[in-house]
């Protein structure tokens, strides 16, 4: 099966996307094997945490035996960021923006992306032009009843909600439509990594995947 394949698949089955801005490089692996072990496989580090690139390489060197995990860059608004992140063996790449270059550049190597849309129309032409997920976004617009309205006219596109994601919601954008959600402070947050708090981290995810995996 391909990568990206793959990451589609797990993608599906878990229906999470760890959305992680940290200050410490160092404390991630520890940070990947919680999630792991609460069920979460994917995790997306963002470009505004420090030293982003080298977090991923880092990731990558601890979890490049695990097929089941995936590493990859979030907050990327342009082809260079793109480019560089593929490079550092970045996963998937994740955008706030539909960007055609980042799309099109991810589409040719053949690394899952996902272009950062709100209205009907951005969402088809990031599709068309090869977004494999469609990150909506901001979550406080594209609430579960938006899911709901666009399932009818796109069935035949995947999309992810990050922000506004919580326990109560989170269930209500998988039935709505959702192939699977953007968690991030609700999961793993600055002070949690910093008290090196990894069970209580583990314990979120415990508690994501049983409410979702179940839907």
């Amino acid at each position: 099966m391909e990568r990206k394949e793959q990451f589609l698949r797990i993608l599906g089955e878990t229906k999470i996307i760890a959305v992680v801005r940290t200050d410490s490089q160092s404390d991630m692996v520890p940070v990947m094997h919680a999630l792991y072990k609460g069920g979460v496989k994917i995790i997306e580090i963002t470009s505004t945490s420090p030293n982003y690139l080298e977090t991923i390489g880092s990731l990558k060197n601890a979890f490049g035996d695990f097929d089941d995990v995936f590493i990859g860059a979030g907050t990327i608004l342009d082809a260079a960021m793109a480019g560089e992140a593929v490079s550092r063996r970045a996963d998937f790449i994740v955008s706030p923006v539909f960007e055609k270059d980042v799309v099109a550049g991810c589409r040719d190597k053949g690394i899952p992306v996902m272009a950062g849309c709100m209205t009907p129309t951005e969402i088809y032409a990031a599709w068309k032009a090869g977004s494999d997920v469609i990150k909506t976004f901001p979550g406080g617009i594209c609430t579960p009843g938006f899911y709901r309205d666009l399932a009818g006219p796109f069935p035949q596109i995947k999309m992810m909600p990050t922000g506004n994601v919580n326990t109560e919601t989170a269930p209500e954008y998988i039935r709505a439509g959702a192939v699977a959600v953007g968690i991030g402070k609700a999961l793993v947050n600055k002070d949690l990594i910093a008290r090196g708090s990894y069970a209580e981290i583990t314990g979120n995810a415990e508690r994501y995947s049983a409410l979702l995996t179940k839907i």
